[in-house]
């Protein structure tokens, strides 16, 4: 994957650690509180994550400032998400254009026996 496009977050919007909607802590987050880099993780362990954090702020627990991270996280997860979505398609079509390729090669190899 394209390093330069894995979402990575972070910054001044920190705060204290956020819960899942089983009050566990939102995987994640560091001991600080803030949130880790998220471009290790595949693309269901995004998903997986993205489905925690949007348990948490649907459940409307949170406070203001851990909603807000939450929130954050959720966006940034779900950018990583699109992007390994977007190498996938990328590979996909670079393989279907391969196979036509070939297709249109013996297609032409049969038409010069011929």
């Amino acid at each position: 994957m394209d390093k330069n496009r894995t979402a990575k977050v972070g910054g001044p919007a920190k705060a204290s650690g956020g819960v899942d909607s089983a009050g566990g802590p939102l995987s994640g987050q560091g001991a600080d509180g803030g949130l880790t880099d998220i471009s290790g993780l595949d693309f269901e362990q995004a998903m997986a994550e993205l489905e925690r954090v949007t348990g948490s702020l649907e459940n409307g627990d949170l406070p203001i400032a851990e909603a807000l991270s939450a929130y954050q996280r959720g966006a940034a997860l779900m950018r990583h998400a699109q992007s390994i979505l977007n190498h996938v398609q990328t590979e996909i079509e670079v393989v279907e254009s391969d196979q036509q390729q070939r297709v249109d090669r013996s297609a032409l190899v049969a038409q010069v026996k011929d």
